[in-house]
């Protein structure tokens, strides 16, 4: 028997001799476990380490546990008290309906440069987006592969920081917006506005620079509008494919990138199995099409392929641990991951992704999926993905899906 144990016992053995049980004190209240006054004597006798060990597990449920409330009320009380809070914070951010589902607010600003009359392609915009943003990011991808000149299209970098911003995460990472002179988004949206902006403030963000006025905040009609814009003889909708490519689109932004949101910001069981269910079915359905096609719309990039990108980029990453989305990777999936590798060996597109930043953002800002902050150790830089999900591929066999066909349409 080791050295401690044995002075442990005379110790309790001597006190039981020098101090018999007072009246009225019943032993049977600590029936099980040692007085207090021998467990921290007996840690006393033993090493450092063994004496802070019994210090650190003496909480809460032991003391409480053991004396005066049993342990059930205490775990089902702090688990009902964690829980509300918990809901509370998720409301502020992603609001819920009854059933704890996130509903996604409908966007303030839907005009589409070249559609809508007063914002001409001929005009030059400021665009605001945010790296770590997914939404961003497909604009980005759109902005790159049309090869839109800064004349046209002015682009202004956001960073995720909520506690310097304003209002919203958006700070401008220069420091001031060069056409308001603004320090965040909720800034850039008040001076836009004319006056104090009522509502989310959200990225991505087109602003005319001849009016100082919001053209859209939605990413759909971003995408569009660049797509209107002068730029390299490139398309992302062509004419010819359009009522498959708005298909397309349309499910994905649905089921794959609000899709991945509403799993991770759904506040109850059911509400997580509705949108993730639909989710991982049209994973699969995508990854069946991709067999005999290299693209979404067959051999050359379109729109539809542009909005799931972002979604993909960050899947096994991000979405599958922090927002539950567990029954699938992309990594599993073959032809998916070869489409993966095909969109990153389009030059301009790898550029467009940073992926700390987005392990950042996810991990170290959206407090209420993760308290702690922690991003988890290990995380591959861009570079190091891009390699992976080239090595998954067989380029050869890739190209045999759309042999002397194009990546990227022209224009009509």
């Amino acid at each position: 028997m080791p050295v401690v144990s044995m002075t442990c016992a005379a110790q309790a053995q001597a006190r039981r001799h020098r101090h018999p049980t007072a009246p009225g004190f019943s032993a049977r209240r600590f029936s099980g476990s040692r007085p207090l006054t021998s467990t921290w004597k007996c840690s006393s006798s033993s090493s450092k380490n063994t004496s802070s060990s019994s210090r650190s597990n003496f909480g809460l449920l032991d003391w409480a546990g053991s004396t005066f409330i049993p342990q059930g009320p205490i775990v089902s009380s702090t688990k009902f008290a964690w829980n509300t809070m918990w809901k509370t914070l998720m409301s502020e951010l992603a609001p819920q309906d009854q059933s704890g589902a996130y509903t996604r607010p409908p966007a303030a600003y839907t005009s589409v440069v070249g559609v809508t009359p007063s914002f001409p392609a001929s005009s030059s915009y400021t665009l605001y987006i945010g790296n770590a943003c997914p939404w961003c990011h497909r604009v980005a991808i759109a902005a790159a592969l049309r090869g839109v000149p800064a004349e046209s299209l002015r682009i202004v970098k956001l960073v995720d920081d909520a506690e310097r911003a304003s209002r919203g995460g958006w700070i401008v990472e220069s420091g001031r917006d060069p056409l308001f002179g603004a320090k965040d988004l909720r800034e850039i949206y008040d001076s836009a506005a004319g006056g104090q902006y009522f509502g989310r403030c959200t990225a991505p963000l087109l602003v005319s620079d001849a009016q100082k006025v919001v053209v859209a905040n939605d990413s759909a009609e971003i995408v569009r509008s660049i797509d209107a814009l002068p730029g390299d003889d490139v398309t992302l909708r062509p004419a010819a494919l359009a009522a498959e490519v708005d298909k397309w689109v349309e499910r994905i932004t649905s089921e794959v990138n609000n899709g991945v949101y509403r799993a991770g910001f759904a506040t109850s069981q059911t509400a997580h199995d509705a949108a993730a269910l639909p989710l991982y079915r049209l994973l699969d359905e995508l990854d069946q099409h991709l067999e005999t096609r290299r693209f979404l719309c067959g051999g050359s990039v379109t729109e539809a392929d542009v909005v799931l990108l972002p979604t993909i980029c960050r899947f096994d990453d991000v979405y599958s641990v922090l927002f539950k989305c567990s029954g699938r990777r992309i990594a599993d999936l073959p032809n998916l991951s070869g489409w993966l590798a095909d969109m990153m060996r389009l030059s301009v597109i790898a550029d467009t992704y940073d992926a700390a930043s987005a392990r950042s953002s996810y991990f170290g800002q959206l407090f209420p999926l993760n308290p702690s902050g922690i991003i988890p150790a290990g995380g591959r830089s861009t570079k190091e993905l891009v390699a992976q999900w080239l090595s998954r591929s067989d380029p050869a066999k890739r190209e045999r899906l759309a042999v002397g066909v194009s990546a990227l349409h022209t224009r009509d």
